[in-house]
């Protein structure tokens, strides 16, 4: 993480006055549980300065509402919320983003904007950002998707010397004036978790690496049933980013702790049998336990002595003496 933090420095010291700066127009489709994107360069003028401060805001905050990034954290699908000095950082290549910025970096191969009604159904805004040492793409969903149609029933009013007026504006496109994340490089600076996961379809990655895992399980003897494991999690995104959480730990390979695991259950009187070979029996009504106990987030608190489960933990350090 360490070279991660460096470039984040280099990146806060940024002149991002002097960033060229192009708008993209991100379109998404969908068919049969795989995903296309559309890439339309736009056209602007006089915008340039608004999302150049943008972007320094992303990184370096600004006085009104945005904190700097002080800090930094590897994204993991259990995440705590993330503070507001702090960005997650993840791998570009790790969702669709990557695609979509291949996309963009074909230049004029692309569409350009030539109607307002190209706007229509908009699914995310990417601002691309270029200086000597690099690019910068920023990410921004709209939220919705954007409809010319729905624009017009909208009546524009101002507040001027006492009193509101009518303003006729014809083609307005309201946009968020904010960037979930940014691609720099390899990687991917986060400030906006749920939009993050919203718009670059992690759940399809959670579902691959369901099967993976629950395969591993088998491989290792620690289930009955693989296909139980599997119908029982299905697509329920917390059962989901459980199973995928014990990616990182790979506790269940570790013969000692699945018996340690037993004893527990057996002491405790868990709801999760198994069978004469030392299989769990997974089904719906005991997923959920097997995937905290099999990634050690259950516990007892100090204080209170209460048992307690934790997706979300952080190993505190003893002092010495």
């Amino acid at each position: 993480m360490q070279d991660k933090l460096q470039l984040l420095v280099q990146l806060k010291a940024t002149n991002f006055d002097e960033l060229n700066c192009r708008l993209w127009v991100i379109k998404k489709n969908s068919r049969n549980g795989q995903h296309s994107y559309r890439t339309l360069f736009a056209a602007i003028d006089g915008l340039d300065s608004d999302l150049k401060n943008t972007l320094r805001a992303f990184f370096c905050g600004n006085e009104n509402s945005i904190e700097p990034i002080n800090g930094l954290s590897e994204y993991q699908v259990l995440t705590a919320a993330i503070d507001e000095d702090r960005a997650l950082v993840a791998g570009k290549h790790d969702t669709d983003f990557a695609a979509i910025i291949e996309q963009i970096e074909n230049g004029a191969d692309n569409d350009p904007v030539i109607e307002i009604n190209s706007f229509n159904h908009a699914w995310a805004l990417v601002f691309e950002f270029t200086d000597v040492n690099g690019k910068f793409y920023g990410f921004s969903k709209v939220k919705g998707g954007w409809n010319l149609k729905s624009a017009k029933t909208a009546k524009n009013w101002i507040f001027n010397e006492g009193q509101f007026k009518k303003v006729d504006a014809e083609n307005i496109f309201l946009f968020r004036n904010a960037i979930d994340f940014v691609a720099y490089g390899n990687d991917v600076f986060i400030r906006d978790k749920a939009n993050y996961e919203l718009g670059l379809n992690i759940r399809e990655g959670l579902e691959a690496k369901r099967d993976l895992l629950a395969d591993a399980f088998a491989a290792h003897g620690i289930v009955a049933s693989v296909d139980n494991l599997k119908v029982a999690i299905g697509t329920n995104k917390t059962l989901l980013r459980r199973l995928v959480a014990i990616e990182q730990t790979r506790y269940f390979e570790d013969q000692e702790f699945i018996e340690d695991m037993k004893n527990i259950i057996e002491d405790h009187r868990f709801n999760l049998p198994s069978n004469e070979n030392g299989q769990f029996i997974i089904d719906e009504n005991n997923i959920d336990l097997f995937l905290k106990l099999v990634n050690d987030k259950r516990f007892i608190s100090l204080i209170k002595k209460q048992m307690v489960d934790a997706d979300v933990v952080e190993v505190v350090e003893q002092p010495t003496t």
